[in-house]
């Protein structure tokens, strides 16, 4: 990516983050965190990253009605951010943290593995 796209990105991400948290309280999908944006070259997709806390619904589901609700959050953002095509969003759910915690998990069953094998 160049540094203009990496720039842009960085500003969405910013401004869904502040943008986004009042407006989607009805949606019932807990406090949604934008973990990175991904821009296409020439800035009209922005690939956006989710997560969920305090979410009693799959993933899954929360990020369908985000996608529901796209063009008015696109909307939100056209009017805190002055570029010349609002970028079109794509949301998707960011897993990286449960897959940092399963191998964890696995690095901790291998070390008590270990340790009881040598004992």
């Amino acid at each position: 990516m160049s540094i203009r796209t990496d720039k842009v990105a960085e500003e969405i991400k910013h401004k869904l983050n502040t943008a986004m948290s009042p407006d989607l309280a009805e949606l019932n999908i807990g406090l949604v965190t934008i973990s990175k944006v991904i821009m296409a070259p020439d800035l009209k997709l922005a690939k956006v990253y989710v997560t969920f806390l305090g979410n009693t619904n799959p993933p899954e589901k929360c990020v369908e009605k985000l996608n529901l609700r796209k063009s008015h959050i696109r909307f939100l953002l056209g009017k805190s951010i002055r570029l010349k095509y609002t970028p079109d969003l794509k949301f998707y759910y960011d897993d990286t943290v449960e897959y940092a915690d399963r191998i964890n998990k696995l690095l901790k069953d291998i070390d008590i593995n270990d340790r009881n094998e040598k004992e």
